[in-house]
């Protein structure tokens, strides 16, 4: 009897310790998939961290301050070659214009900006002068110094290549002074008679192409020959004043196009440079 429990007993305690033995590795492997799992979920938390982080640092460089991100300058230039005719007087010359600007980016699309400075203008006018019963016409070597601030608003309407190029449409206010000197012809009956300088004012919309070569600068076209608005000008002479206003159709004035006399010539092909802080 006693021999048939030590018997039993043995044969249990070799029983429960290959139960233990094969159990054991059982448990090893669930705690390695356990450590698997918490590595994987952690290096996944870690990818979306990232992936954020990346996308915070694209949108706002927190090394740059926003103002600098924010503010930009330019300069910009253009030279105008033209022929004008009318009825009473042809016009042949050129003006150089040099305008400084500066401005702030309230989103990517939208600009807001202040260009001023002033141009030069060289040009040869024929006037038809009626005097009594004689019609003739007269030369005019004319000098006009003037300045101009021109306040606009930037909308961007496409992106191409990777943002690098950006086409724009621009809709800005001005005014301006022009200071005109006579140096040749006798100004007697013309328009130039008595005149001692102008102010113009007027809106204008024309289409902008930008190419940005890196963050700090952009070179940008103004296509003003395709551009619409409304001119007008008030004249100064010694003893009264004169006042002319216009529509502007692809930088031609409406009554000009209407009575078929046109203005040929490059005007406002402006180029400029953009420039951030």
């Amino acid at each position: 009897m006693i021999k048939k429990l030590l018997t039993l007993l043995l044969l249990s305690s070799v029983a429960m310790g290959a139960m233990s033995q094969t159990n054991e590795p059982a448990k090893d492997d669930h705690i390695a998939d356990g450590l698997a799992s918490v590595t994987a979920i952690a290096g996944e938390t870690r990818t979306i961290e990232d992936s954020v982080a990346s996308t915070q640092s694209s949108a706002v460089n927190p090394e740059i301050p926003l103002w600098k991100q924010k503010l930009y300058y330019g300069y910009n230039f253009d030279i105008y070659f033209h022929h004008d005719s009318k009825r009473e007087s042809k016009e042949n010359g050129w003006s150089f214009a040099l305008t400084p600007e500066i401005g702030w980016r309230l989103t990517e699309k939208i600009h807001l900006g202040m260009r001023f400075g002033g141009s030069y203008a060289n040009y040869k006018s024929s006037f038809m002068v009626s005097e009594l019963d004689t019609t003739y016409y007269t030369d005019l070597r004319i000098h006009v110094g003037s300045w101009e601030v021109a306040p606009y608003m930037r909308y961007k309407m496409k992106s191409l290549f990777n943002d690098k190029v950006g086409i724009w449409l621009e809709a800005h206010l001005y005014t301006g002074m022009n200071f005109p000197r006579v140096t040749e012809g006798n100004t007697a009956h013309t328009d130039y008679d008595g005149l001692h300088h102008s102010v113009t004012y007027g809106f204008q919309i024309s289409p902008v192409i930008t190419y940005q070569f890196n963050r700090k600068s952009t070179f940008q076209i103004f296509f003003s020959i395709l551009s619409l608005g409304y001119s007008g000008t008030a004249y100064f002479y010694g003893d009264r004043r004169e006042y002319t206003n216009d529509v502007i159709i692809f930088s031609g004035k409406l009554s000009n196009l209407l009575s078929n006399q046109f203005t040929p010539g490059l005007y406002g092909l402006r180029f400029g440079v953009q420039k951030s802080f």
